[in-house]
Parts: structure tokens; C-alpha cells; sequence
């Protein structure tokens, strides 16, 4: 009865209606906090693992450059002779000559005692000659027969940098230990410049880039005294003593709408694991636009239900004074209908904000989607052009036998787009090669469809002896057909300046063995250039036109598929043979009538130039 005499009383509606406006309220704040903080996560999510893409191709590019750069004699011979000052300038040069290719911030040469023997910055002041490295963890696991890697403060030049190194072997045995610095401090930069709150931990829990530059080298939470002897026994933050950002530590693993106080602030942490190097990439998100979303979809309930509640008001006061409220019922609806109006105008609003967004995230996605492959597809399409047109003009010759087999030419290349970004992935995850077998005829005519705009753009003629469609070797396609375009192009790049351009495609077979033959009719190889030809580094082409690495590379794929590469002079022009292991013709091998275009001298006797 107490209820119902307090239900009825007008003075308690005022007190009932503020407490369910006060809950519709706290509860949209709730959700839509919630809600926007869940999102916020899925957003950097995708930030993280995009910018984790971008580290990882930083770093993972130089990994093998220590290898590389071992292989050349002058860093042999230092080590035999440490003593010998020609051989010891010899070596520096060359370091020198590395760095300045590869655009690292330096590179050296240690003993197995830890001494640095040379180095690319040799004649500078802050040079690493002299020098003993010993106690740092990456000299440590290269002389245990792997790759080292760490992260630290040079104690030489007082310069951040990621130290890759690699043992020089020689007779099976560690004769000294080649190390690579490479500065990732620009990431910081690119991170402040494109407004990403985000930091990287070693496995410490120090952060030792951040985009916040008073974060760097302070730890998640606080360090143990072990972890801080181990930090001061390396040197690897200098002389900085890491102070944690919260006392309580912080976990990236905490559920995605959980707020954790970071340096006095609350923060949405969240955490990417990089497993290959032990680090984890980490996004601070600041909660503030979560809030204001919100306090806006509270502000909008709020009013919203007021409203709700004044029109209610309305109507009891209307039911209870019908004849003296009929003024005050006209000025109710113009109120209401302008409180509607307002709502549905924010709510316009929001809507086309939020589609405006959502908008531009898809094409900001689909830009960097197709920046990534329009690289590898491009000479592909190239070729699809070229035979689309070749298609269409036999068939005005009314020549279908030639327009069935471009149109059959064309349909093996787009197989081929398709094994293009089937290999991206597999390099992606750096797959060995695929060993199987590999008809030599459809490799040698996929490479010279890819090659023919450039063929075309520089006036060169490709011959090619018929090839018999069931000679196979044991090797992965599409990687013998880099090889190839690779080969071909050194040709094309050779003669360049001539005014008659050939290059000549042979085969020859024994019965364990075939070989490929590419001869060009440049100048030839000097002698000079025999000798270093397949060295990392050396190139023959003017400045900017290559790293001198590709023959190198070259050599590097054939010997993975258990071949050899040779270079020869032939009277007039240079001669690379490629020699591969012959191997029984696959099941679905085609005949050779079946590709008209090999069975063509020169290749390019049929295209419309």
C-alpha cells in the first residue's frame, strides 16, 4: 500500500525518474566504453601487425649479410697472417666497401679471442680496430658454431644498434667471427611521424625503442637483481639503470577492455610476440576517444530518455489538466519534435563519420595490399599484353593455330601469377627450394615471355634451338626461371650502346647431366672480372645500377638444387652455363608440338614489333 501511495504521489516521480535516467545512462557509457576499447584493440591488432611486417623486413634483409661478406679471401687471409699491414688494409677497404653498399652502420672482423682485427670504420676515430668484443652475448653464440644476435648500446661509440654475427669457417673449423651493426633508431622516428604509440621489449622486459623517447631502456616492471647483474655484465644499455613505467608491472596478456597505469597514465597495452628474436612489439593506446564515445552515446541515451520521461510527464499532466494545459500541449510537441530533429541530425552524423572511417581503413588496406604485388605481378601482366596482342593479330591473319597457342601461352601465365604469390608466401616463411622435376622447355618459355617487353624495349634478338619437351631436371621452377631472367638481363645490360643485339639459348644433355647455355655478343668478360664474378659485391654496371649481388644469388640458388654455374668468354660475348641434374620426364609432360613457340627460330619471329 506504501508503494502504491508513493507511486501515485507526484512529488516521488521526479526522484524515480532521475534514478533510471542516471542507470540508462551509466549503463550506456559501460557498453559503449567497452565496446569502443574492444575496438580500439582490434585496431592495433592490425597496427601491430603491420608495423611487426615492417621490423621483422628491416632486420631479416641483413641477416645473411655477415655470411656473405665472410666469404671473401681478404678477411681469410687477415686471419692467417693478423700481422700483415697490406693484408690488413686490404680487409678494412673491403669492409668499408661492404658498408657503404648495404647502408648498415658498421661492419668488423673479430678473432676468436674477441679482438676486432678490421672494420669498416677503420679510419674513423671512433673505430672498432683493437677493440675486444668477447663478453658480448653475439660474439659468444657465433663462436658456438650458430648466429648471434643482440640488441645493446655500442660501448665503443655509446650508438644503439641490432649486432648480427656469424662464425668464419675455415677447414671446418671457427678462425674468427664476422659481426654486422645495424641501426633500427629511425623505426622510433616513423613511429612518432605517424602518431603510433609503440615501444619494442627485449626479453627482459626492457624497452629499448619507443616512440615515447623517455621510455627507452626502462622495463615493464621492476627487474631482478640477476637480470640487472646480467644487464651490467653485458653493457648492453651502457651505464643506464632501467626504471620500471608501473610498480605493479604490466600484462600485455590482460583482457583487451583492461586499463593499466603506465608512467602515472592509464593505457590499453597490448603486446606482439616476435619469437625469431625473442622481442615483443608493444601498443600504449590512449583511452581517451573511447571515453568521449562514451560520453557521447550517454549524452544521446540520456537525452534521449528524457525525452521519453517528459513526454510521459506530459501526458499524466495532460490527462489530470485537459482543459487548462491545451497551450502547453502545443509547446510540448514543438519540443519534442525539436529534441527529434536534434537527434536524428547527431545521429547523421555519427553515421556518416563512422562510414567515412570505415572507408578510408579499406583503402588504406587495399593500397598497401596491392603496393605489396604489383611488383611481382608486373612483368607477368607485361607479357599477358604482349601475347593478347600477338593472339589478336593472328587471328586478323587468320592464323588459329598460332592464336590458340598464344592463348595457350597466355593461360599457363596467369598458372604462373598464381605460383608467383604462392612463392611471396614461401618466402615469407623462408622455405627451402622445392626440388621436383621441371621441364627445361616450359621454364625456358615462361622466362622469355616475362622477358619480352624488355626485349622488345631494347632491340634484342633471342634465339633458341627447338628443345625437346621431355628433357627434365631436378629443381624448383620458378626459382631456375630467376636464374634465367636474371642471366638474360646481365646479357641485355651488356650490350648495351650496339647496334645489334643477340643472345643465344642452347641445351646439351648427357645422361646424368644437363646444361644451359645464355651467350650474349657484348665485349666479353675480362680478366679481372672471371676472377670476382661471383663474389658478393662486384659488379661491372656504372653506380646505381645494381648491388653486385645478383650472380652471387644466382650461384647461391643453383647450388641449392645441386647444380653449378660457369662463366666463359666466347669469341665475341661472355657464356654462362648453367649445369643441373637430369631427371626422369615428368607424368604430364607435353609434347612438343604443343609449344609452337620453342619450336621457332628466333623465339620472337611471331610478336609485332
Amino acid at each position: 500500500m506504501k508503494l502504491q501511495a508513493l507511486w501515485r504521489s507526484p512529488s516521488a516521480w521526479p526522484a524515480g525518474a532521475a534514478l533510471v535516467l542516471t542507470l540508462a545512462v551509466w549503463l550506456s557509457y559501460t557498453a559503449v566504453y567497452r565496446a569502443a576499447l574492444q575496438e580500439a584493440g582490434q585496431r592495433g591488432q592490425a597496427q601491430m601487425q603491420l608495423q611487426a611486417r615492417e621490423l621483422l623486413g628491416s632486420v631479416e634483409k641483413f641477416e645473411h649479410l655477415p655470411y656473405l661478406v665472410g666469404a671473401d679471401q681478404a678477411l681469410a687471409q687477415v686471419l692467417s697472417a693478423p700481422q700483415d699491414p697490406l693484408r690488413l688494409n686490404a680487409a678494412n677497404r673491403y669492409l668499408q666497401f661492404a658498408q657503404h653498399r648495404t647502408g648498415v652502420a658498421a661492419i668488423y672482423l673479430m678473432d676468436t679471442t674477441g679482438h676486432t682485427l678490421a672494420a669498416s670504420n677503420w679510419s674513423t676515430p671512433g673505430s672498432f680496430v683493437g677493440r675486444n668484443y668477447r663478453f658480448r652475448p653475439y660474439f659468444q653464440q657465433a663462436m658456438e658454431g650458430g648466429a648471434g644476435r643482440f640488441y645493446g648500446v655500442g660501448v665503443t661509440t655509446g650508438e644503439p644498434g641490432f649486432f648480427i654475427a656469424a662464425p668464419l669457417l675455415q677447414n671446418n673449423r671457427i678462425e674468427g667471427v664476422v659481426a654486422v651493426k645495424v641501426d633500427l633508431t629511425p623505426l622510433e622516428e616513423r613511429w612518432r611521424e605517424a602518431g603510433l604509440p609503440l615501444a619494442l621489449a627485449d626479453e627482459a622486459g626492457v624497452m629499448f625503442l619507443s616512440a615515447q623517447r623517455d621510455w627507452r631502456y626502462r622495463s615493464l616492471y621492476p627487474l631482478a637483481e640477476p637480470a640487472r647483474a646480467k644487464l651490467r655484465e653485458t653493457r648492453q644499455y651502457g651505464g643506464t639503470l632501467t626504471e620500471a613505467l608501473s610498480p605493479q608491472g604490466l600484462d600485455a596478456a590482460q583482457a583487451p577492455t583492461a586499463l593499466q597505469v603506465v608512467d602515472g597514465g592509464h593505457y590499453l597495452v597490448q603486446a606482439r610476440p616476435l619469437e625469431h628474436f625473442g622481442w615483443q612489439l608493444l601498443l600504449f593506446a590512449d583511452p581517451g576517444p573511447a571515453r568521449r564515445q562514451g560520453a557521447l552515446a550517454a549524452g544521446l541515451v540520456g537525452l534521449s530518455l528524457a525525452v521519453v520521461l517528459l513526454a510521459l510527464a506530459f501526458a499524466w499532466q495532460y490527462r489530470r489538466r485537459m482543459s487548462e494545459r491545451r497551450a502547453m500541449a502545443r509547446e510540448r510537441a514543438r519540443a519534442i519534435e525539436a529534441l527529434e530533429r536534434r537527434i536524428a541530425e547527431r545521429t547523421a552524423e555519427l553515421t556518416a563519420a563512422n562510414d567515412a572511417a570505415v572507408q578510408t581503413g579499406k583503402l588504406a588496406l587495399l593500397g598497401q595490399m596491392a603496393a605489396g604485388i604489383s611488383h611481382e605481378l608486373s612483368q607477368p601482366l607485361a607479357a599477358l599484353h604482349t601475347l593478347a596482342d600477338n593472339a589478336a593479330e593472328f587471328l586478323k591473319r587468320q592464323d588459329p593455330d598460332n592464336a590458340s597457342s598464344n592463348l595457350q601461352l597466355i593461360g599457363g601465365l596467369c598458372t604462373r601469377m598464381g605460383n608467383i604469390v604462392g612463392e611471396l608466401k614461401a618466402f615469407a616463411r623462408k622455405e627451402p627450394a622445392r626440388l621436383e622435376p621441371v621441364r627445361l622447355a616450359e621454364v625456358v618459355a615462361s622466362t622469355l615471355m616475362l622477358m619480352e617487353p624488355l626485349r622488345h624495349a631494347s632491340q634484342t634478338r633471342i634465339e633458341t634451338e627447338t628443345l625437346d619437351a621431355g628433357l627434365a631436371v631436378l629443381g624448383d621452377g620458378i626459382r631456375l626461371e630467376q636464374v634465367l631472367v636474371n642471366l638474360l638481363r646481365n646479357g641485355i645490360d651488356a650490350m648495351e650502346g650496339q647496334a645489334e643485339r643477340r643472345i643465344d639459348i642452347r641445351v646439351s644433355a648427357t645422361g646424368e647431366t644437363v646444361t644451359l647455355s645464355v651467350r650474349d655478343h657484348g665485349p666479353g668478360l675480362s680478366d679481372a672480372a672471371r676472377a670476382h664474378l661471383f663474389e658478393p659485391f662486384f659488379t661491372t654496371k656504372p653506380s646505381g645500377k645494381g648491388l653486385g649481388l645478383g650472380l652471387s644469388l644466382s650461384q647461391a640458388i643453383v647450388r641449392e638444387m645441386g647444380g653449378q654455374i660457369s662463366a666463359h668468354n666466347a669469341g665475341p660475348g661472355a657464356r654462362f652455363d648453367v649445369t643441373m641434374r637430369r631427371t626422369a620426364t615428368p607424368p604430364d609432360a607435353t609434347a612438343p608440338s604443343e609449344h609452337p613457340q620453342l619450336n621457332r627460330t628466333p623465339f620472337y619471329a611471331c610478336t609485332a614489333d
